[in-house]
This record gives structure tokens, C-alpha cells and sequence, in this order.
């Protein structure tokens, strides 16, 4: 790390627009010392740190620099473990709009900065979506900044800021022009159906060529639009002619039956897609699983399920017994060998 206090006054200093004479007047010291720390000739004396602090308006910790991959990795704290407090909030947007002045195309950093706007308590929904249109620009196939921009300006569980309208209008015109994005058409797809544009849907849906995991995700889509016509026996037929060996056309046709209350059938998509595939295994179905024998009242089979899941990180993903995802697999096989024992 670069503790370079001296640089790090001469930035705050130059950044907030105040002259050596203005910041050694607020101290009572000299200019000549003020220049001396900005040179690295010599050092504030510890007992103006608290001063320094708060003439800029920081922690006296933010007055030691460190380097950029630091200063990201502590945002990226604040946002996993943390409340965006605004004291939190000022900090990151200082850094990185610090970064974005050196660095104007830095996509990371972009995607950071919605992230930091989505968590604040006030949110900046449309500072959010400026930047990451921004971003989307710089990188047309980066899916985590539509998918982004889709909990900004779209549908999902952010519908009350705005609506499908917005993310469709912007997000479309790249879609159209990178068919390759498999994900941006995906969640375009879904936000048409949506918005019960079914023949944008449907001609979107023409235009991809589905490959790889997703050969089946045509098929879905179908069956998600003939369902939201209402035609809930075409759907079915739809999504029952997906392989038994295609694990995310499985998976997703599980999802769908699964929200249809369409137990049995859900189930045995999903025991289909777990069976459909190699080390290392998607987990997304056995999570499933889980979930719903245990809301149909079937703990034994529930407790089977979080066995396997907790079986499979270990063997596919090499984690070990004090894992959080371990932990989680074993509390909830306490808790359902408590739901069986009847206590």
C-alpha cells in the first residue's frame, strides 16, 4: 500500500479548490510547511491529522492513500457487508469518481458505481442508468451491465422505479446489433413477454440463434409467451419437449412448472437436470429441490436434498466443512431432522 499522506492533501486540497494559504491559514502554520508535506519533504505533526480530517470532510484514515485496487476492494466490502450509510456513500463516490477522472473508460469502476447508487438508502436511479448506459457503450457484451441497467431502468423486483418500456427501448439496439449476447436477449425476451409484446417477442426470439447450454431456451421462451397469451396446455406441450439430457432447458422448464403448481412434474424436471450434467455441477436445481419438498411437507426427501447439495460442493467444488455454504446445507438439515422428530 502507498501510505503517501503529502500526495493524498495535494489531491484533496487541489480537489475541493483550496490554495496552500487557504489550508495552512485554517491550521496556523505556514504555506512553506503545507508545500513541504505536498513534496514529501516532510510530514504533517500527528497531533493536525484530526484538523486535516476535518477541513476536507474525511475519516483520518482516508488521509493515507492506498492504491486503487485497495481503495476497490473496501467498496466492494461496503457493499457486501455493510449499510451504504452516507458517509460510506461519499467515500466510494469520491474514489471513484477519482478513478473515472484517470480513467474514463474503466467498466469496472462503472459497474461499481451503480452498484454503490442501488445500495444507497436515497438512490440515484438515473445517475445509475447514465452510467451505465455509458458503460454499455465501452462494452457491448459485458451481460452483468444490462443486467444492471434491468434492475435500474427495467422490470424484476425494481419495477417501482420504472418500468420494461425503458430497458427494451435502450437495451434492444445492442441486442440487434451483437447477436452473440445470448444473456441481453434473454432478459430482453423476458421483458417483452412481459409487457405483453408478443410479436416483438416473437420475432426477437427468431432472430437469435440459441447454442451451447442455451439450445433450449427457444423452446422456453416459446412456452413463456404461449402461457402469457393464455394458453397454458400449449406451454406445457411447449416446455415437455425439452430432452431430458438438456440440463438448463430441464432446469428452466422446472422453474416454470414449479410456478404452474405442477409439483410432481417440476420435480422430475429438476432431478433431470442434475442428472444431465458433469463435475462441476450447477447447484441451482437441488436448491430448488429443496425448497419445494420442504414446502410440500416432504422433510425426509428435503433432508436428502440439502445432503446432496452439501455432498456436491464438497466433491465438485472442493469446499470444506466450515464453508458458509456447507454451514447453511447443515443448518437447514438440523432443522428439518427437528420438523421430522417432531419437536
Amino acid at each position: 500500500m502507498d501510505f503517501n499522506l503529502g500526495s493524498v492533501i495535494k489531491r484533496l486540497r487541489t480537489e475541493q479548490g483550496v490554495t496552500q494559504d487557504a489550508l495552512a491559514e485554517y491550521l496556523g502554520i505556514s504555506y512553506q510547511a503545507v508545500s513541504k508535506w505536498e513534496t514529501g519533504t516532510t510530514l504533517p505533526d500527528i497531533t493536525l491529522l484530526p484538523k486535516l480530517a476535518v477541513f476536507f470532510g474525511v475519516r483520518i484514515d482516508e488521509l493515507f492513500s492506498v492504491d486503487h485496487e485497495d481503495e476497490l476492494e473496501r467498496i466492494d466490502a461496503m457493499l457486501q457487508r455493510e449499510t451504504m450509510t452516507d458517509q460510506n456513500y461519499a467515500y466510494a463516490k469520491r474514489i471513484l469518481d477519482g478513478i473515472l477522472r484517470e480513467s474514463p473508460k474503466n467498466v469496472e469502476v462503472m459497474k461499481r458505481y451503480a452498484k454503490v447508487y442501488l445500495a444507497k438508502t436515497n438512490t440515484d436511479l438515473l445517475t445509475a442508468g447514465k452510467m451505465l448506459e455509458q458503460a454499455m457503450e465501452f462494452a457491448p457484451l459485458d451481460e452483468e451491465i444490462y443486467s444492471l441497467y434491468r434492475s435500474v431502468r427495467g422490470g424484476s423486483e425494481y419495477k417501482q422505479h420504472s418500468d420494461n418500456d425503458w430497458f427494451i427501448r435502450v437495451c434492444e439496439p445492442y441486442a440487434r446489433k451483437y447477436p452473440q449476447n445470448i444473456g441481453l436477449y434473454r432478459m430482453l425476451i423476458e421483458a417483452m413477454v412481459s409487457k405483453k409484446y408478443f410479436d416483438r417477442a416473437e420475432e426477437l426470439l427468431g432472430a437469435v440463434k440459441f447454442t451451447g447450454e442455451n439450445k433450449y431456451m427457444k423452446e422456453v421462451f416459446s412456452g413463456d409467451i404461449a402461457l402469457a397469451k393464455g394458453d397454458e396446455a400449449k406451454a406445457k406441450e411447449i416446455w415437455n419437449s425439452v430432452p431430458k439430457n438438456d440440463w438448463l432447458g430441464q432446469y428452466e422448464a422446472g422453474e416454470r412448472f414449479n410456478r404452474l403448481n405442477e409439483y410432481e412434474r417440476a420435480i422430475e424436471c429438476f432431478n433431470n437436470a442434475y442428472d444431465a450434467q458433469s463435475a462441476p455441477r450447477k447447484m441451482d436445481m437441488m436448491y430448488s429441490l429443496a425448497f419445494l419438498y420442504k414446502k410440500l411437507g416432504r422433510f425426509g426427501e428435503a433432508k436428502k436434498e440439502w445432503e446432496l447439495i452439501a455432498k456436491t460442493l464438497i466433491s465438485d467444488y472442493g469446499m470444506d466443512e466450515e464453508d458458509n455454504d456447507i454451514t447453511w446445507a447443515k443448518d437447514e438439515i438440523a432443522q428439518l431432522e427437528r420438523l421430522l422428530s417432531g419437536k
